[in-house]
C-alpha cells in the first residue's frame, strides 16, 4: 500500500510539473491579446478623414490605389494595374477586386471616384485640394475600372493618388465636413478604428479582412502625451512601447537596456516664417539681413546636440536639390550693412528705428515642442546683436493662428515628389491653407506651376533648380536646419524598415502591419 501511495504521488508530481511546465511555455508566448502596441504621440486629431486632411493614423486606417514603398516610391496598392495614354493626360485603373472595408463591404470604383471628387468640391474644406487641381476628370469604366483625365502632364499624379480611399456609402448625402465619419473613419487599411477617446487616446484593431497578410500587432494604441518629457519618462518605465524623442533625450535614452534608438534621416526642415502681411517683412533686404544673423552650424551643435544639418533649401533632402544657392552663412557683418542702407538705424538703447518705429516682432513657436521653442529663443538672442527687439510666444497648438503671427517656427519638409510641400506652400494661389503667411511671388509661381506640370526629368530637375534661386534671393522663409528623427521602440518589437521620414518623424509606422513582437 505504502509503495502503490508513493508511487501514485510521484506520478502525480511528474502530472503536475509537466502541465506546469505546459502553463509556462504558453504565458511565454505573447497571446493575441498581448499583442499590443502604445505609441506616445504628441497630437491628436480633431477629424480623421484623408478628403479633409492627413494625421497620424492615416496609414494604418486607409489604403490609396498607390503605396509609397521603404525608396518613398508610389506602388500599386488598391490598383491592380494602370495604363498611360501617350500624352500622359488619361490614367486608366484597374482596381484590386474583393477588397473590403472595415464595415464588410467591397471597394468598387465609385469609391474612388467620390473621393477624388470630393477633395476637388468648394463645398469640402479639404487641405490636400491643391495636390489634385490638375485632375480635370475622373469616372468609373466599370466597378473595377477607374479613368482620370488630367488639365495637363502632372508627373507626382501617382504620389497623390496614394491618398486613402473612403466609402461612398458611409456619407449618404452628408456635409463630408461634418459627417460622423469624421469621427468614425472606415477604410480598407491593416487597422480599423476600435475606440477614439478625445485628447487621451486612438485605439486601433488588426483587421482581420486586410486584402493583404492580417497585422501580427493585433492592437496599436496612440495616447495623446503633448510633454515630450512624459514621452520619454513612460517610454523608459515601459507605460509606452514607442515615442518620437527630442535630442536631449537620446543620450541618456541610448543607455537603455530595454530600449532601441532608431536615428531616421528626414526632410523635416525647420525655419522661421516671416509674415508677409506684416510691415516689417515687406522689405527683402531686412529679410536677407535676418538669413545672415543666424549660425546655424553652432544650431546644429548646440540645440539639436550634433543631430541635423544646416539648412537652406526646401529641397535639400530633394535629388533636385541645387547647392549653388545663397546659403546666409553667418555673416554679421553683412546683416548690419543691409539694414544700414534700407534706413534701419540703431537708437541710443542698440535697438533700430526707422520713421519711428522699432525694430522689433514676436516669434511664435508650439510650447510642447523643446526644439522649436529653444531655436525661438536662440534667434531672439542672435537678432539682439543686429539691434532687433524679438521676443517668443510659446503658446499651446489648441491657441496657435499661424496666418495671424509676426513669426513662426516652422516644420515642414517631404521626401516624396519635388512638387509636395512646395506647391502648396510657396504658391501664391495657397494663401489662406498652407502658405499661411501670404507669400507672393509671380516667378515662383510660374516656377512651380512648371516643375509640377513638365515631364521630362532633366527640365524639371532645372526649373526647380530655378525656383531655388528665386526663392533664395526673395526669402520666404529663414532656413536654420534639417533634424533626423530619432524615435524610442521597446526592444520586444522587431520588422522596422526605415525610410527617409516626412515632418516630424511622419511614416516611421508605414510598415506596421509588417512588425513582430518577440517572444
Amino acid at each position: 500500500m505504502k509503495t502503490f501511495l508513493t508511487t501514485s504521488l510521484a506520478v502525480l508530481l511528474l502530472i503536475s510539473g509537466f502541465l506546469t511546465g505546459c502553463s509556462k511555455t504558453q504565458s511565454a508566448a505573447p497571446s493575441k491579446e498581448n499583442h499590443m502596441l502604445i505609441y506616445g504621440t504628441e497630437f491628436d486629431a480633431d477629424k480623421i478623414n484623408p478628403i479633409l486632411d492627413t494625421t497620424s493614423v492615416d496609414e494604418m486606417i486607409f489604403r490609396g490605389l498607390m503605396r509609397f514603398d521603404e525608396n518613398n516610391k508610389p506602388q500599386k496598392d488598391l490598383a491592380l494595374s494602370y495604363d498611360v495614354s501617350n500624352d500622359g493626360l488619361v490614367y486608366d485603373f484597374k482596381l484590386r477586386e474583393g477588397v473590403k472595408f472595415h464595415d464588410g463591404k467591397e471597394l468598387k470604383a465609385e469609391d474612388v471616384v467620390f473621393t477624388v471628387n470630393s477633395i476637388l468640391d468648394d463645398n469640402v474644406a479639404s487641405k490636400v485640394r491643391s495636390e489634385f487641381e490638375e485632375i480635370h476628370s475622373i469616372k468609373a469604366v466599370n466597378d473595377y475600372a477607374v479613368q482620370i483625365t488630367l488639365k495637363h502632364p502632372f508627373p507626382p499624379i501617382l504620389d497623390k493618388l496614394t491618398i486613402g480611399i473612403v466609402p461612398k456609402h458611409m456619407f449618404n448625402g452628408q456635409d463630408i465636413n461634418t459627417a460622423d465619419f469624421n469621427q468614425q473613419p472606415i477604410g480598407t487599411g491593416p487597422y480599423k478604428l476600435e475606440k477614439w477617446e478625445k485628447g487621451k487616446s486612438i485605439t486601433l484593431k488588426a483587421f482581420e479582412d486586410y486584402h493583404k497578410k492580417a497585422a501580427n500587432i493585433k492592437t496599436v494604441i496612440f495616447k495623446i502625451l503633448s510633454d515630450s518629457t512624459i514621452r520619454a519618462l513612460q517610454l523608459e518605465t515601459g507605460e509606452i512601447d514607442l515615442a518620437y524623442l527630442e535630442p536631449s533625450q537620446i543620450a541618456k535614452l541610448k543607455k537603455s537596456e530595454t530600449i532601441n534608438i532608431f536615428e531616421v534621416p528626414t526632410a523635416d526642415y525647420r525655419a522661421m516664417m516671416y509674415n508677409m502681411t506684416k510691415d516689417v517683412w515687406q522689405d527683402v533686404s531686412v529679410r536677407k539681413a535676418f538669413n545672415y544673423a543666424i549660425d546655424r552650424k553652432n544650431v546644429v551643435d548646440g540645440i539639436l546636440k550634433g543631430n541635423g544639418i544646416e539648412a537652406y533649401s526646401p529641397l535639400q533632402m530633394n535629388s533636385f536639390n541645387y547647392e549653388d544657392v545663397e546659403k546666409y552663412e553667418y555673416d554679421l557683418e553683412k546683416a548690419e550693412q543691409l539694414l544700414d542702407q534700407v534706413g534701419w538705424v540703431k537708437g541710443s538703447d542698440g535697438v533700430r528705428e526707422k520713421e519711428g518705429k522699432k525694430l522689433a516682432f514676436t516669434i511664435t513657436a508650439p510650447s510642447s515642442d523643446e526644439v522649436r521653442v529653444n531655436l525661438a529663443h536662440y534667434l531672439v538672442s542672435a537678432f539682439k546683436k543686429i539691434g532687433a527687439d524679438v521676443k517668443v510666444d510659446a503658446l499651446d497648438w489648441s491657441v496657435i493662428k499661424i496666418e495671424e503671427t509676426d513669426a513662426f517656427l516652422m516644420g515642414w519638409g517631404s521626401p516624396f515628389d519635388a512638387d509636395h510641400h512646395t506647391f502648396s506652400i510657396f504658391h501664391s494661389s495657397q494663401t489662406g491653407k498652407n502658405n499661411y503667411n501670404a507669400y507672393s511671388n509671380a516667378q515662383i509661381d510660374e516656377l512651380l506651376f512648371k516643375g509640377r506640370t513638365t515631364v521630362d526629368e532633366e527640365q524639371r530637375k532645372q526649373i526647380y533648380q530655378a525656383f531655388q534661386v528665386a526663392l533664395s534671393e526673395d526669402p520666404s522663409y529663414n532656413f536654420i536646419a534639417y533634424i533626423p528623427a530619432v524615435f524610442g521602440v521597446n526592444k520586444k518589437f522587431a520588422g522596422m524598415k526605415e525610410r527617409t521620414l516626412g515632418h516630424h518623424g511622419a511614416g516611421f509606422l508605414w510598415n506596421l502591419e509588417e512588425w513582430t513582437i518577440r517572444e
